[in-house]
């Protein structure tokens, strides 16, 4: 992305009247020169679905393979949202209570999560300065997070807060943003939201939101009801679904994909796992790629235990054996899935002694974890 000229303004000048400059990328420039152009489908950033999730749909319209997670409901992944009861200064262009909020969350994850590495974003400029200072006086007085600082100084993924404009190409364990906008003390909601009122405002979002690794948490003092998203500005109305999104959760990734097994022998086995009192989820997974079976953990119904793949029909679209049956198994198990096969071959000859086979597995795992 390029950089624009909002930053160079006072922080809340011209918000609706400041024209649109080009901001053309160098993606859309080199798209002008050659042809065709191809895609990269692979998404491998982010370590729980969730978080491209938003993304994929709206801005690759789900053409990206993305792996799915092992993990259900975990706190430590995923996108969620807080809801600050701070005030917007119209003429500074801040919100403190949304500023001590972010500072006290990365406070407590630099103590938490030392092995983490975290960064902050804020909408614009004034709100990062804040932020920044607020975080520099709580590293003064609290040698733990100054430890957690040195520590990572010296790392690729070092302590960051940066603006709206400033963090592309960044990528952390732990992403939190502040949005600052929101009602006034005086309660005054102004449809003002800075450089996402620009033509190109949903391209900065689209950056912003796909910068976590593990985990994003939104801070905001805005009620995405209350935005209006009238369709002149695509930066606003992402703004608002993205809210939403955090806030309610409203894709399900890492559950069933609503899609059914594609051979008999899945069907089979998730019969008899569920016979044997164990719950099992068909086609687990968003987009592209699906594991053929997730066994989830008797113990931690948050997370499955293990990922059964058969030789079926996603196994058979792979473009070539490679593909099939090394890289995509690399990556799930740097996703922390554990890979259990099953061959229909061995299937077909003797299902119990297979069945038993994965059982023996399972309780394996269960004895371990």
């Amino acid at each position: 992305m390029p950089p624009t000229d909002f930053f160079s303004t006072s922080v809340d000048a011209n918000d609706e009247k400041a024209e649109d400059a080009p901001e053309e990328s160098i993606l859309e420039l080199g798209r002008r020169c050659w042809h065709p152009m191809r895609m990269l489908e692979v998404h491998y950033r982010s370590r729980h679905q969730s978080l491209i999730a938003y993304s994929n749909r709206e801005f690759y319209g789900e053409r990206l393979l993305v792996y799915p997670s092992p993990v259900l409901e975990d706190p430590d992944f995923g996108v969620s949202c807080r809801k600050v009861e701070g005030a917007y200064e119209v003429g500074q262009g801040r919100n403190l209570e949304e500023a001590r909020a972010v500072v006290e969350e990365a406070a407590g994850l630099m103590r938490a999560r030392a092995d983490r590495s975290i960064g902050i974003v804020a909408m614009n400029q004034a709100q990062r300065d804040l932020i920044e200072t607020l975080m520099d006086e709580r590293a003064a007085a609290d040698p733990d997070i100054q430890a957690y600082r040195e520590r990572w100084d010296d790392n690729l993924e070092d302590f960051f807060v940066k603006n709206l404009e400033n963090v592309q190409g960044d990528e952390r364990d732990i992403i939190l943003i502040s949005t600052v906008y929101g009602p006034t003390a005086e309660g005054v909601f102004h449809q003002n939201f800075g450089p996402l009122n620009r033509a190109y405002g949903h391209r900065r979002l689209n950056v912003l939101f796909t910068r976590a690794k593990r985990k994003l948490t939104v801070f905001t003092s805005l009620d995405h009801a209350r935005i209006v998203a009238d369709g002149s500005r695509r930066g606003v109305r992402v703004l608002k679904e993205f809210l939403e999104y955090a806030s309610r959760g409203s894709f399900t990734p890492g559950r069933r994909s609503g899609e059914e097994p594609d051979s008999d022998f899945e069907r089979w086995f998730l019969f008899r796992l569920k016979s044997a009192n164990y719950e099992a989820h068909p086609q687990v997974g968003v987009a592209k790629y699906r594991i053929d079976i997730g066994v989830v953990h008797p113990d931690k119904p948050g997370s499955y235990i293990l990922g059964v793949e058969c030789d079926g029909a996603t196994y058979h679209s792979s473009k070539s054996a490679r593909d099939r049956d090394r890289l995509r198994q690399d990556v799930l198990e740097g996703l922390n899935w554990r890979i259990y096969r099953v061959w229909s071959t061995d299937w077909y000859r003797d299902p119990e002694r297979e069945f038993a086979r994965l059982v023996d597995r399972i309780e394996m795992l269960r004895a371990l974890q």
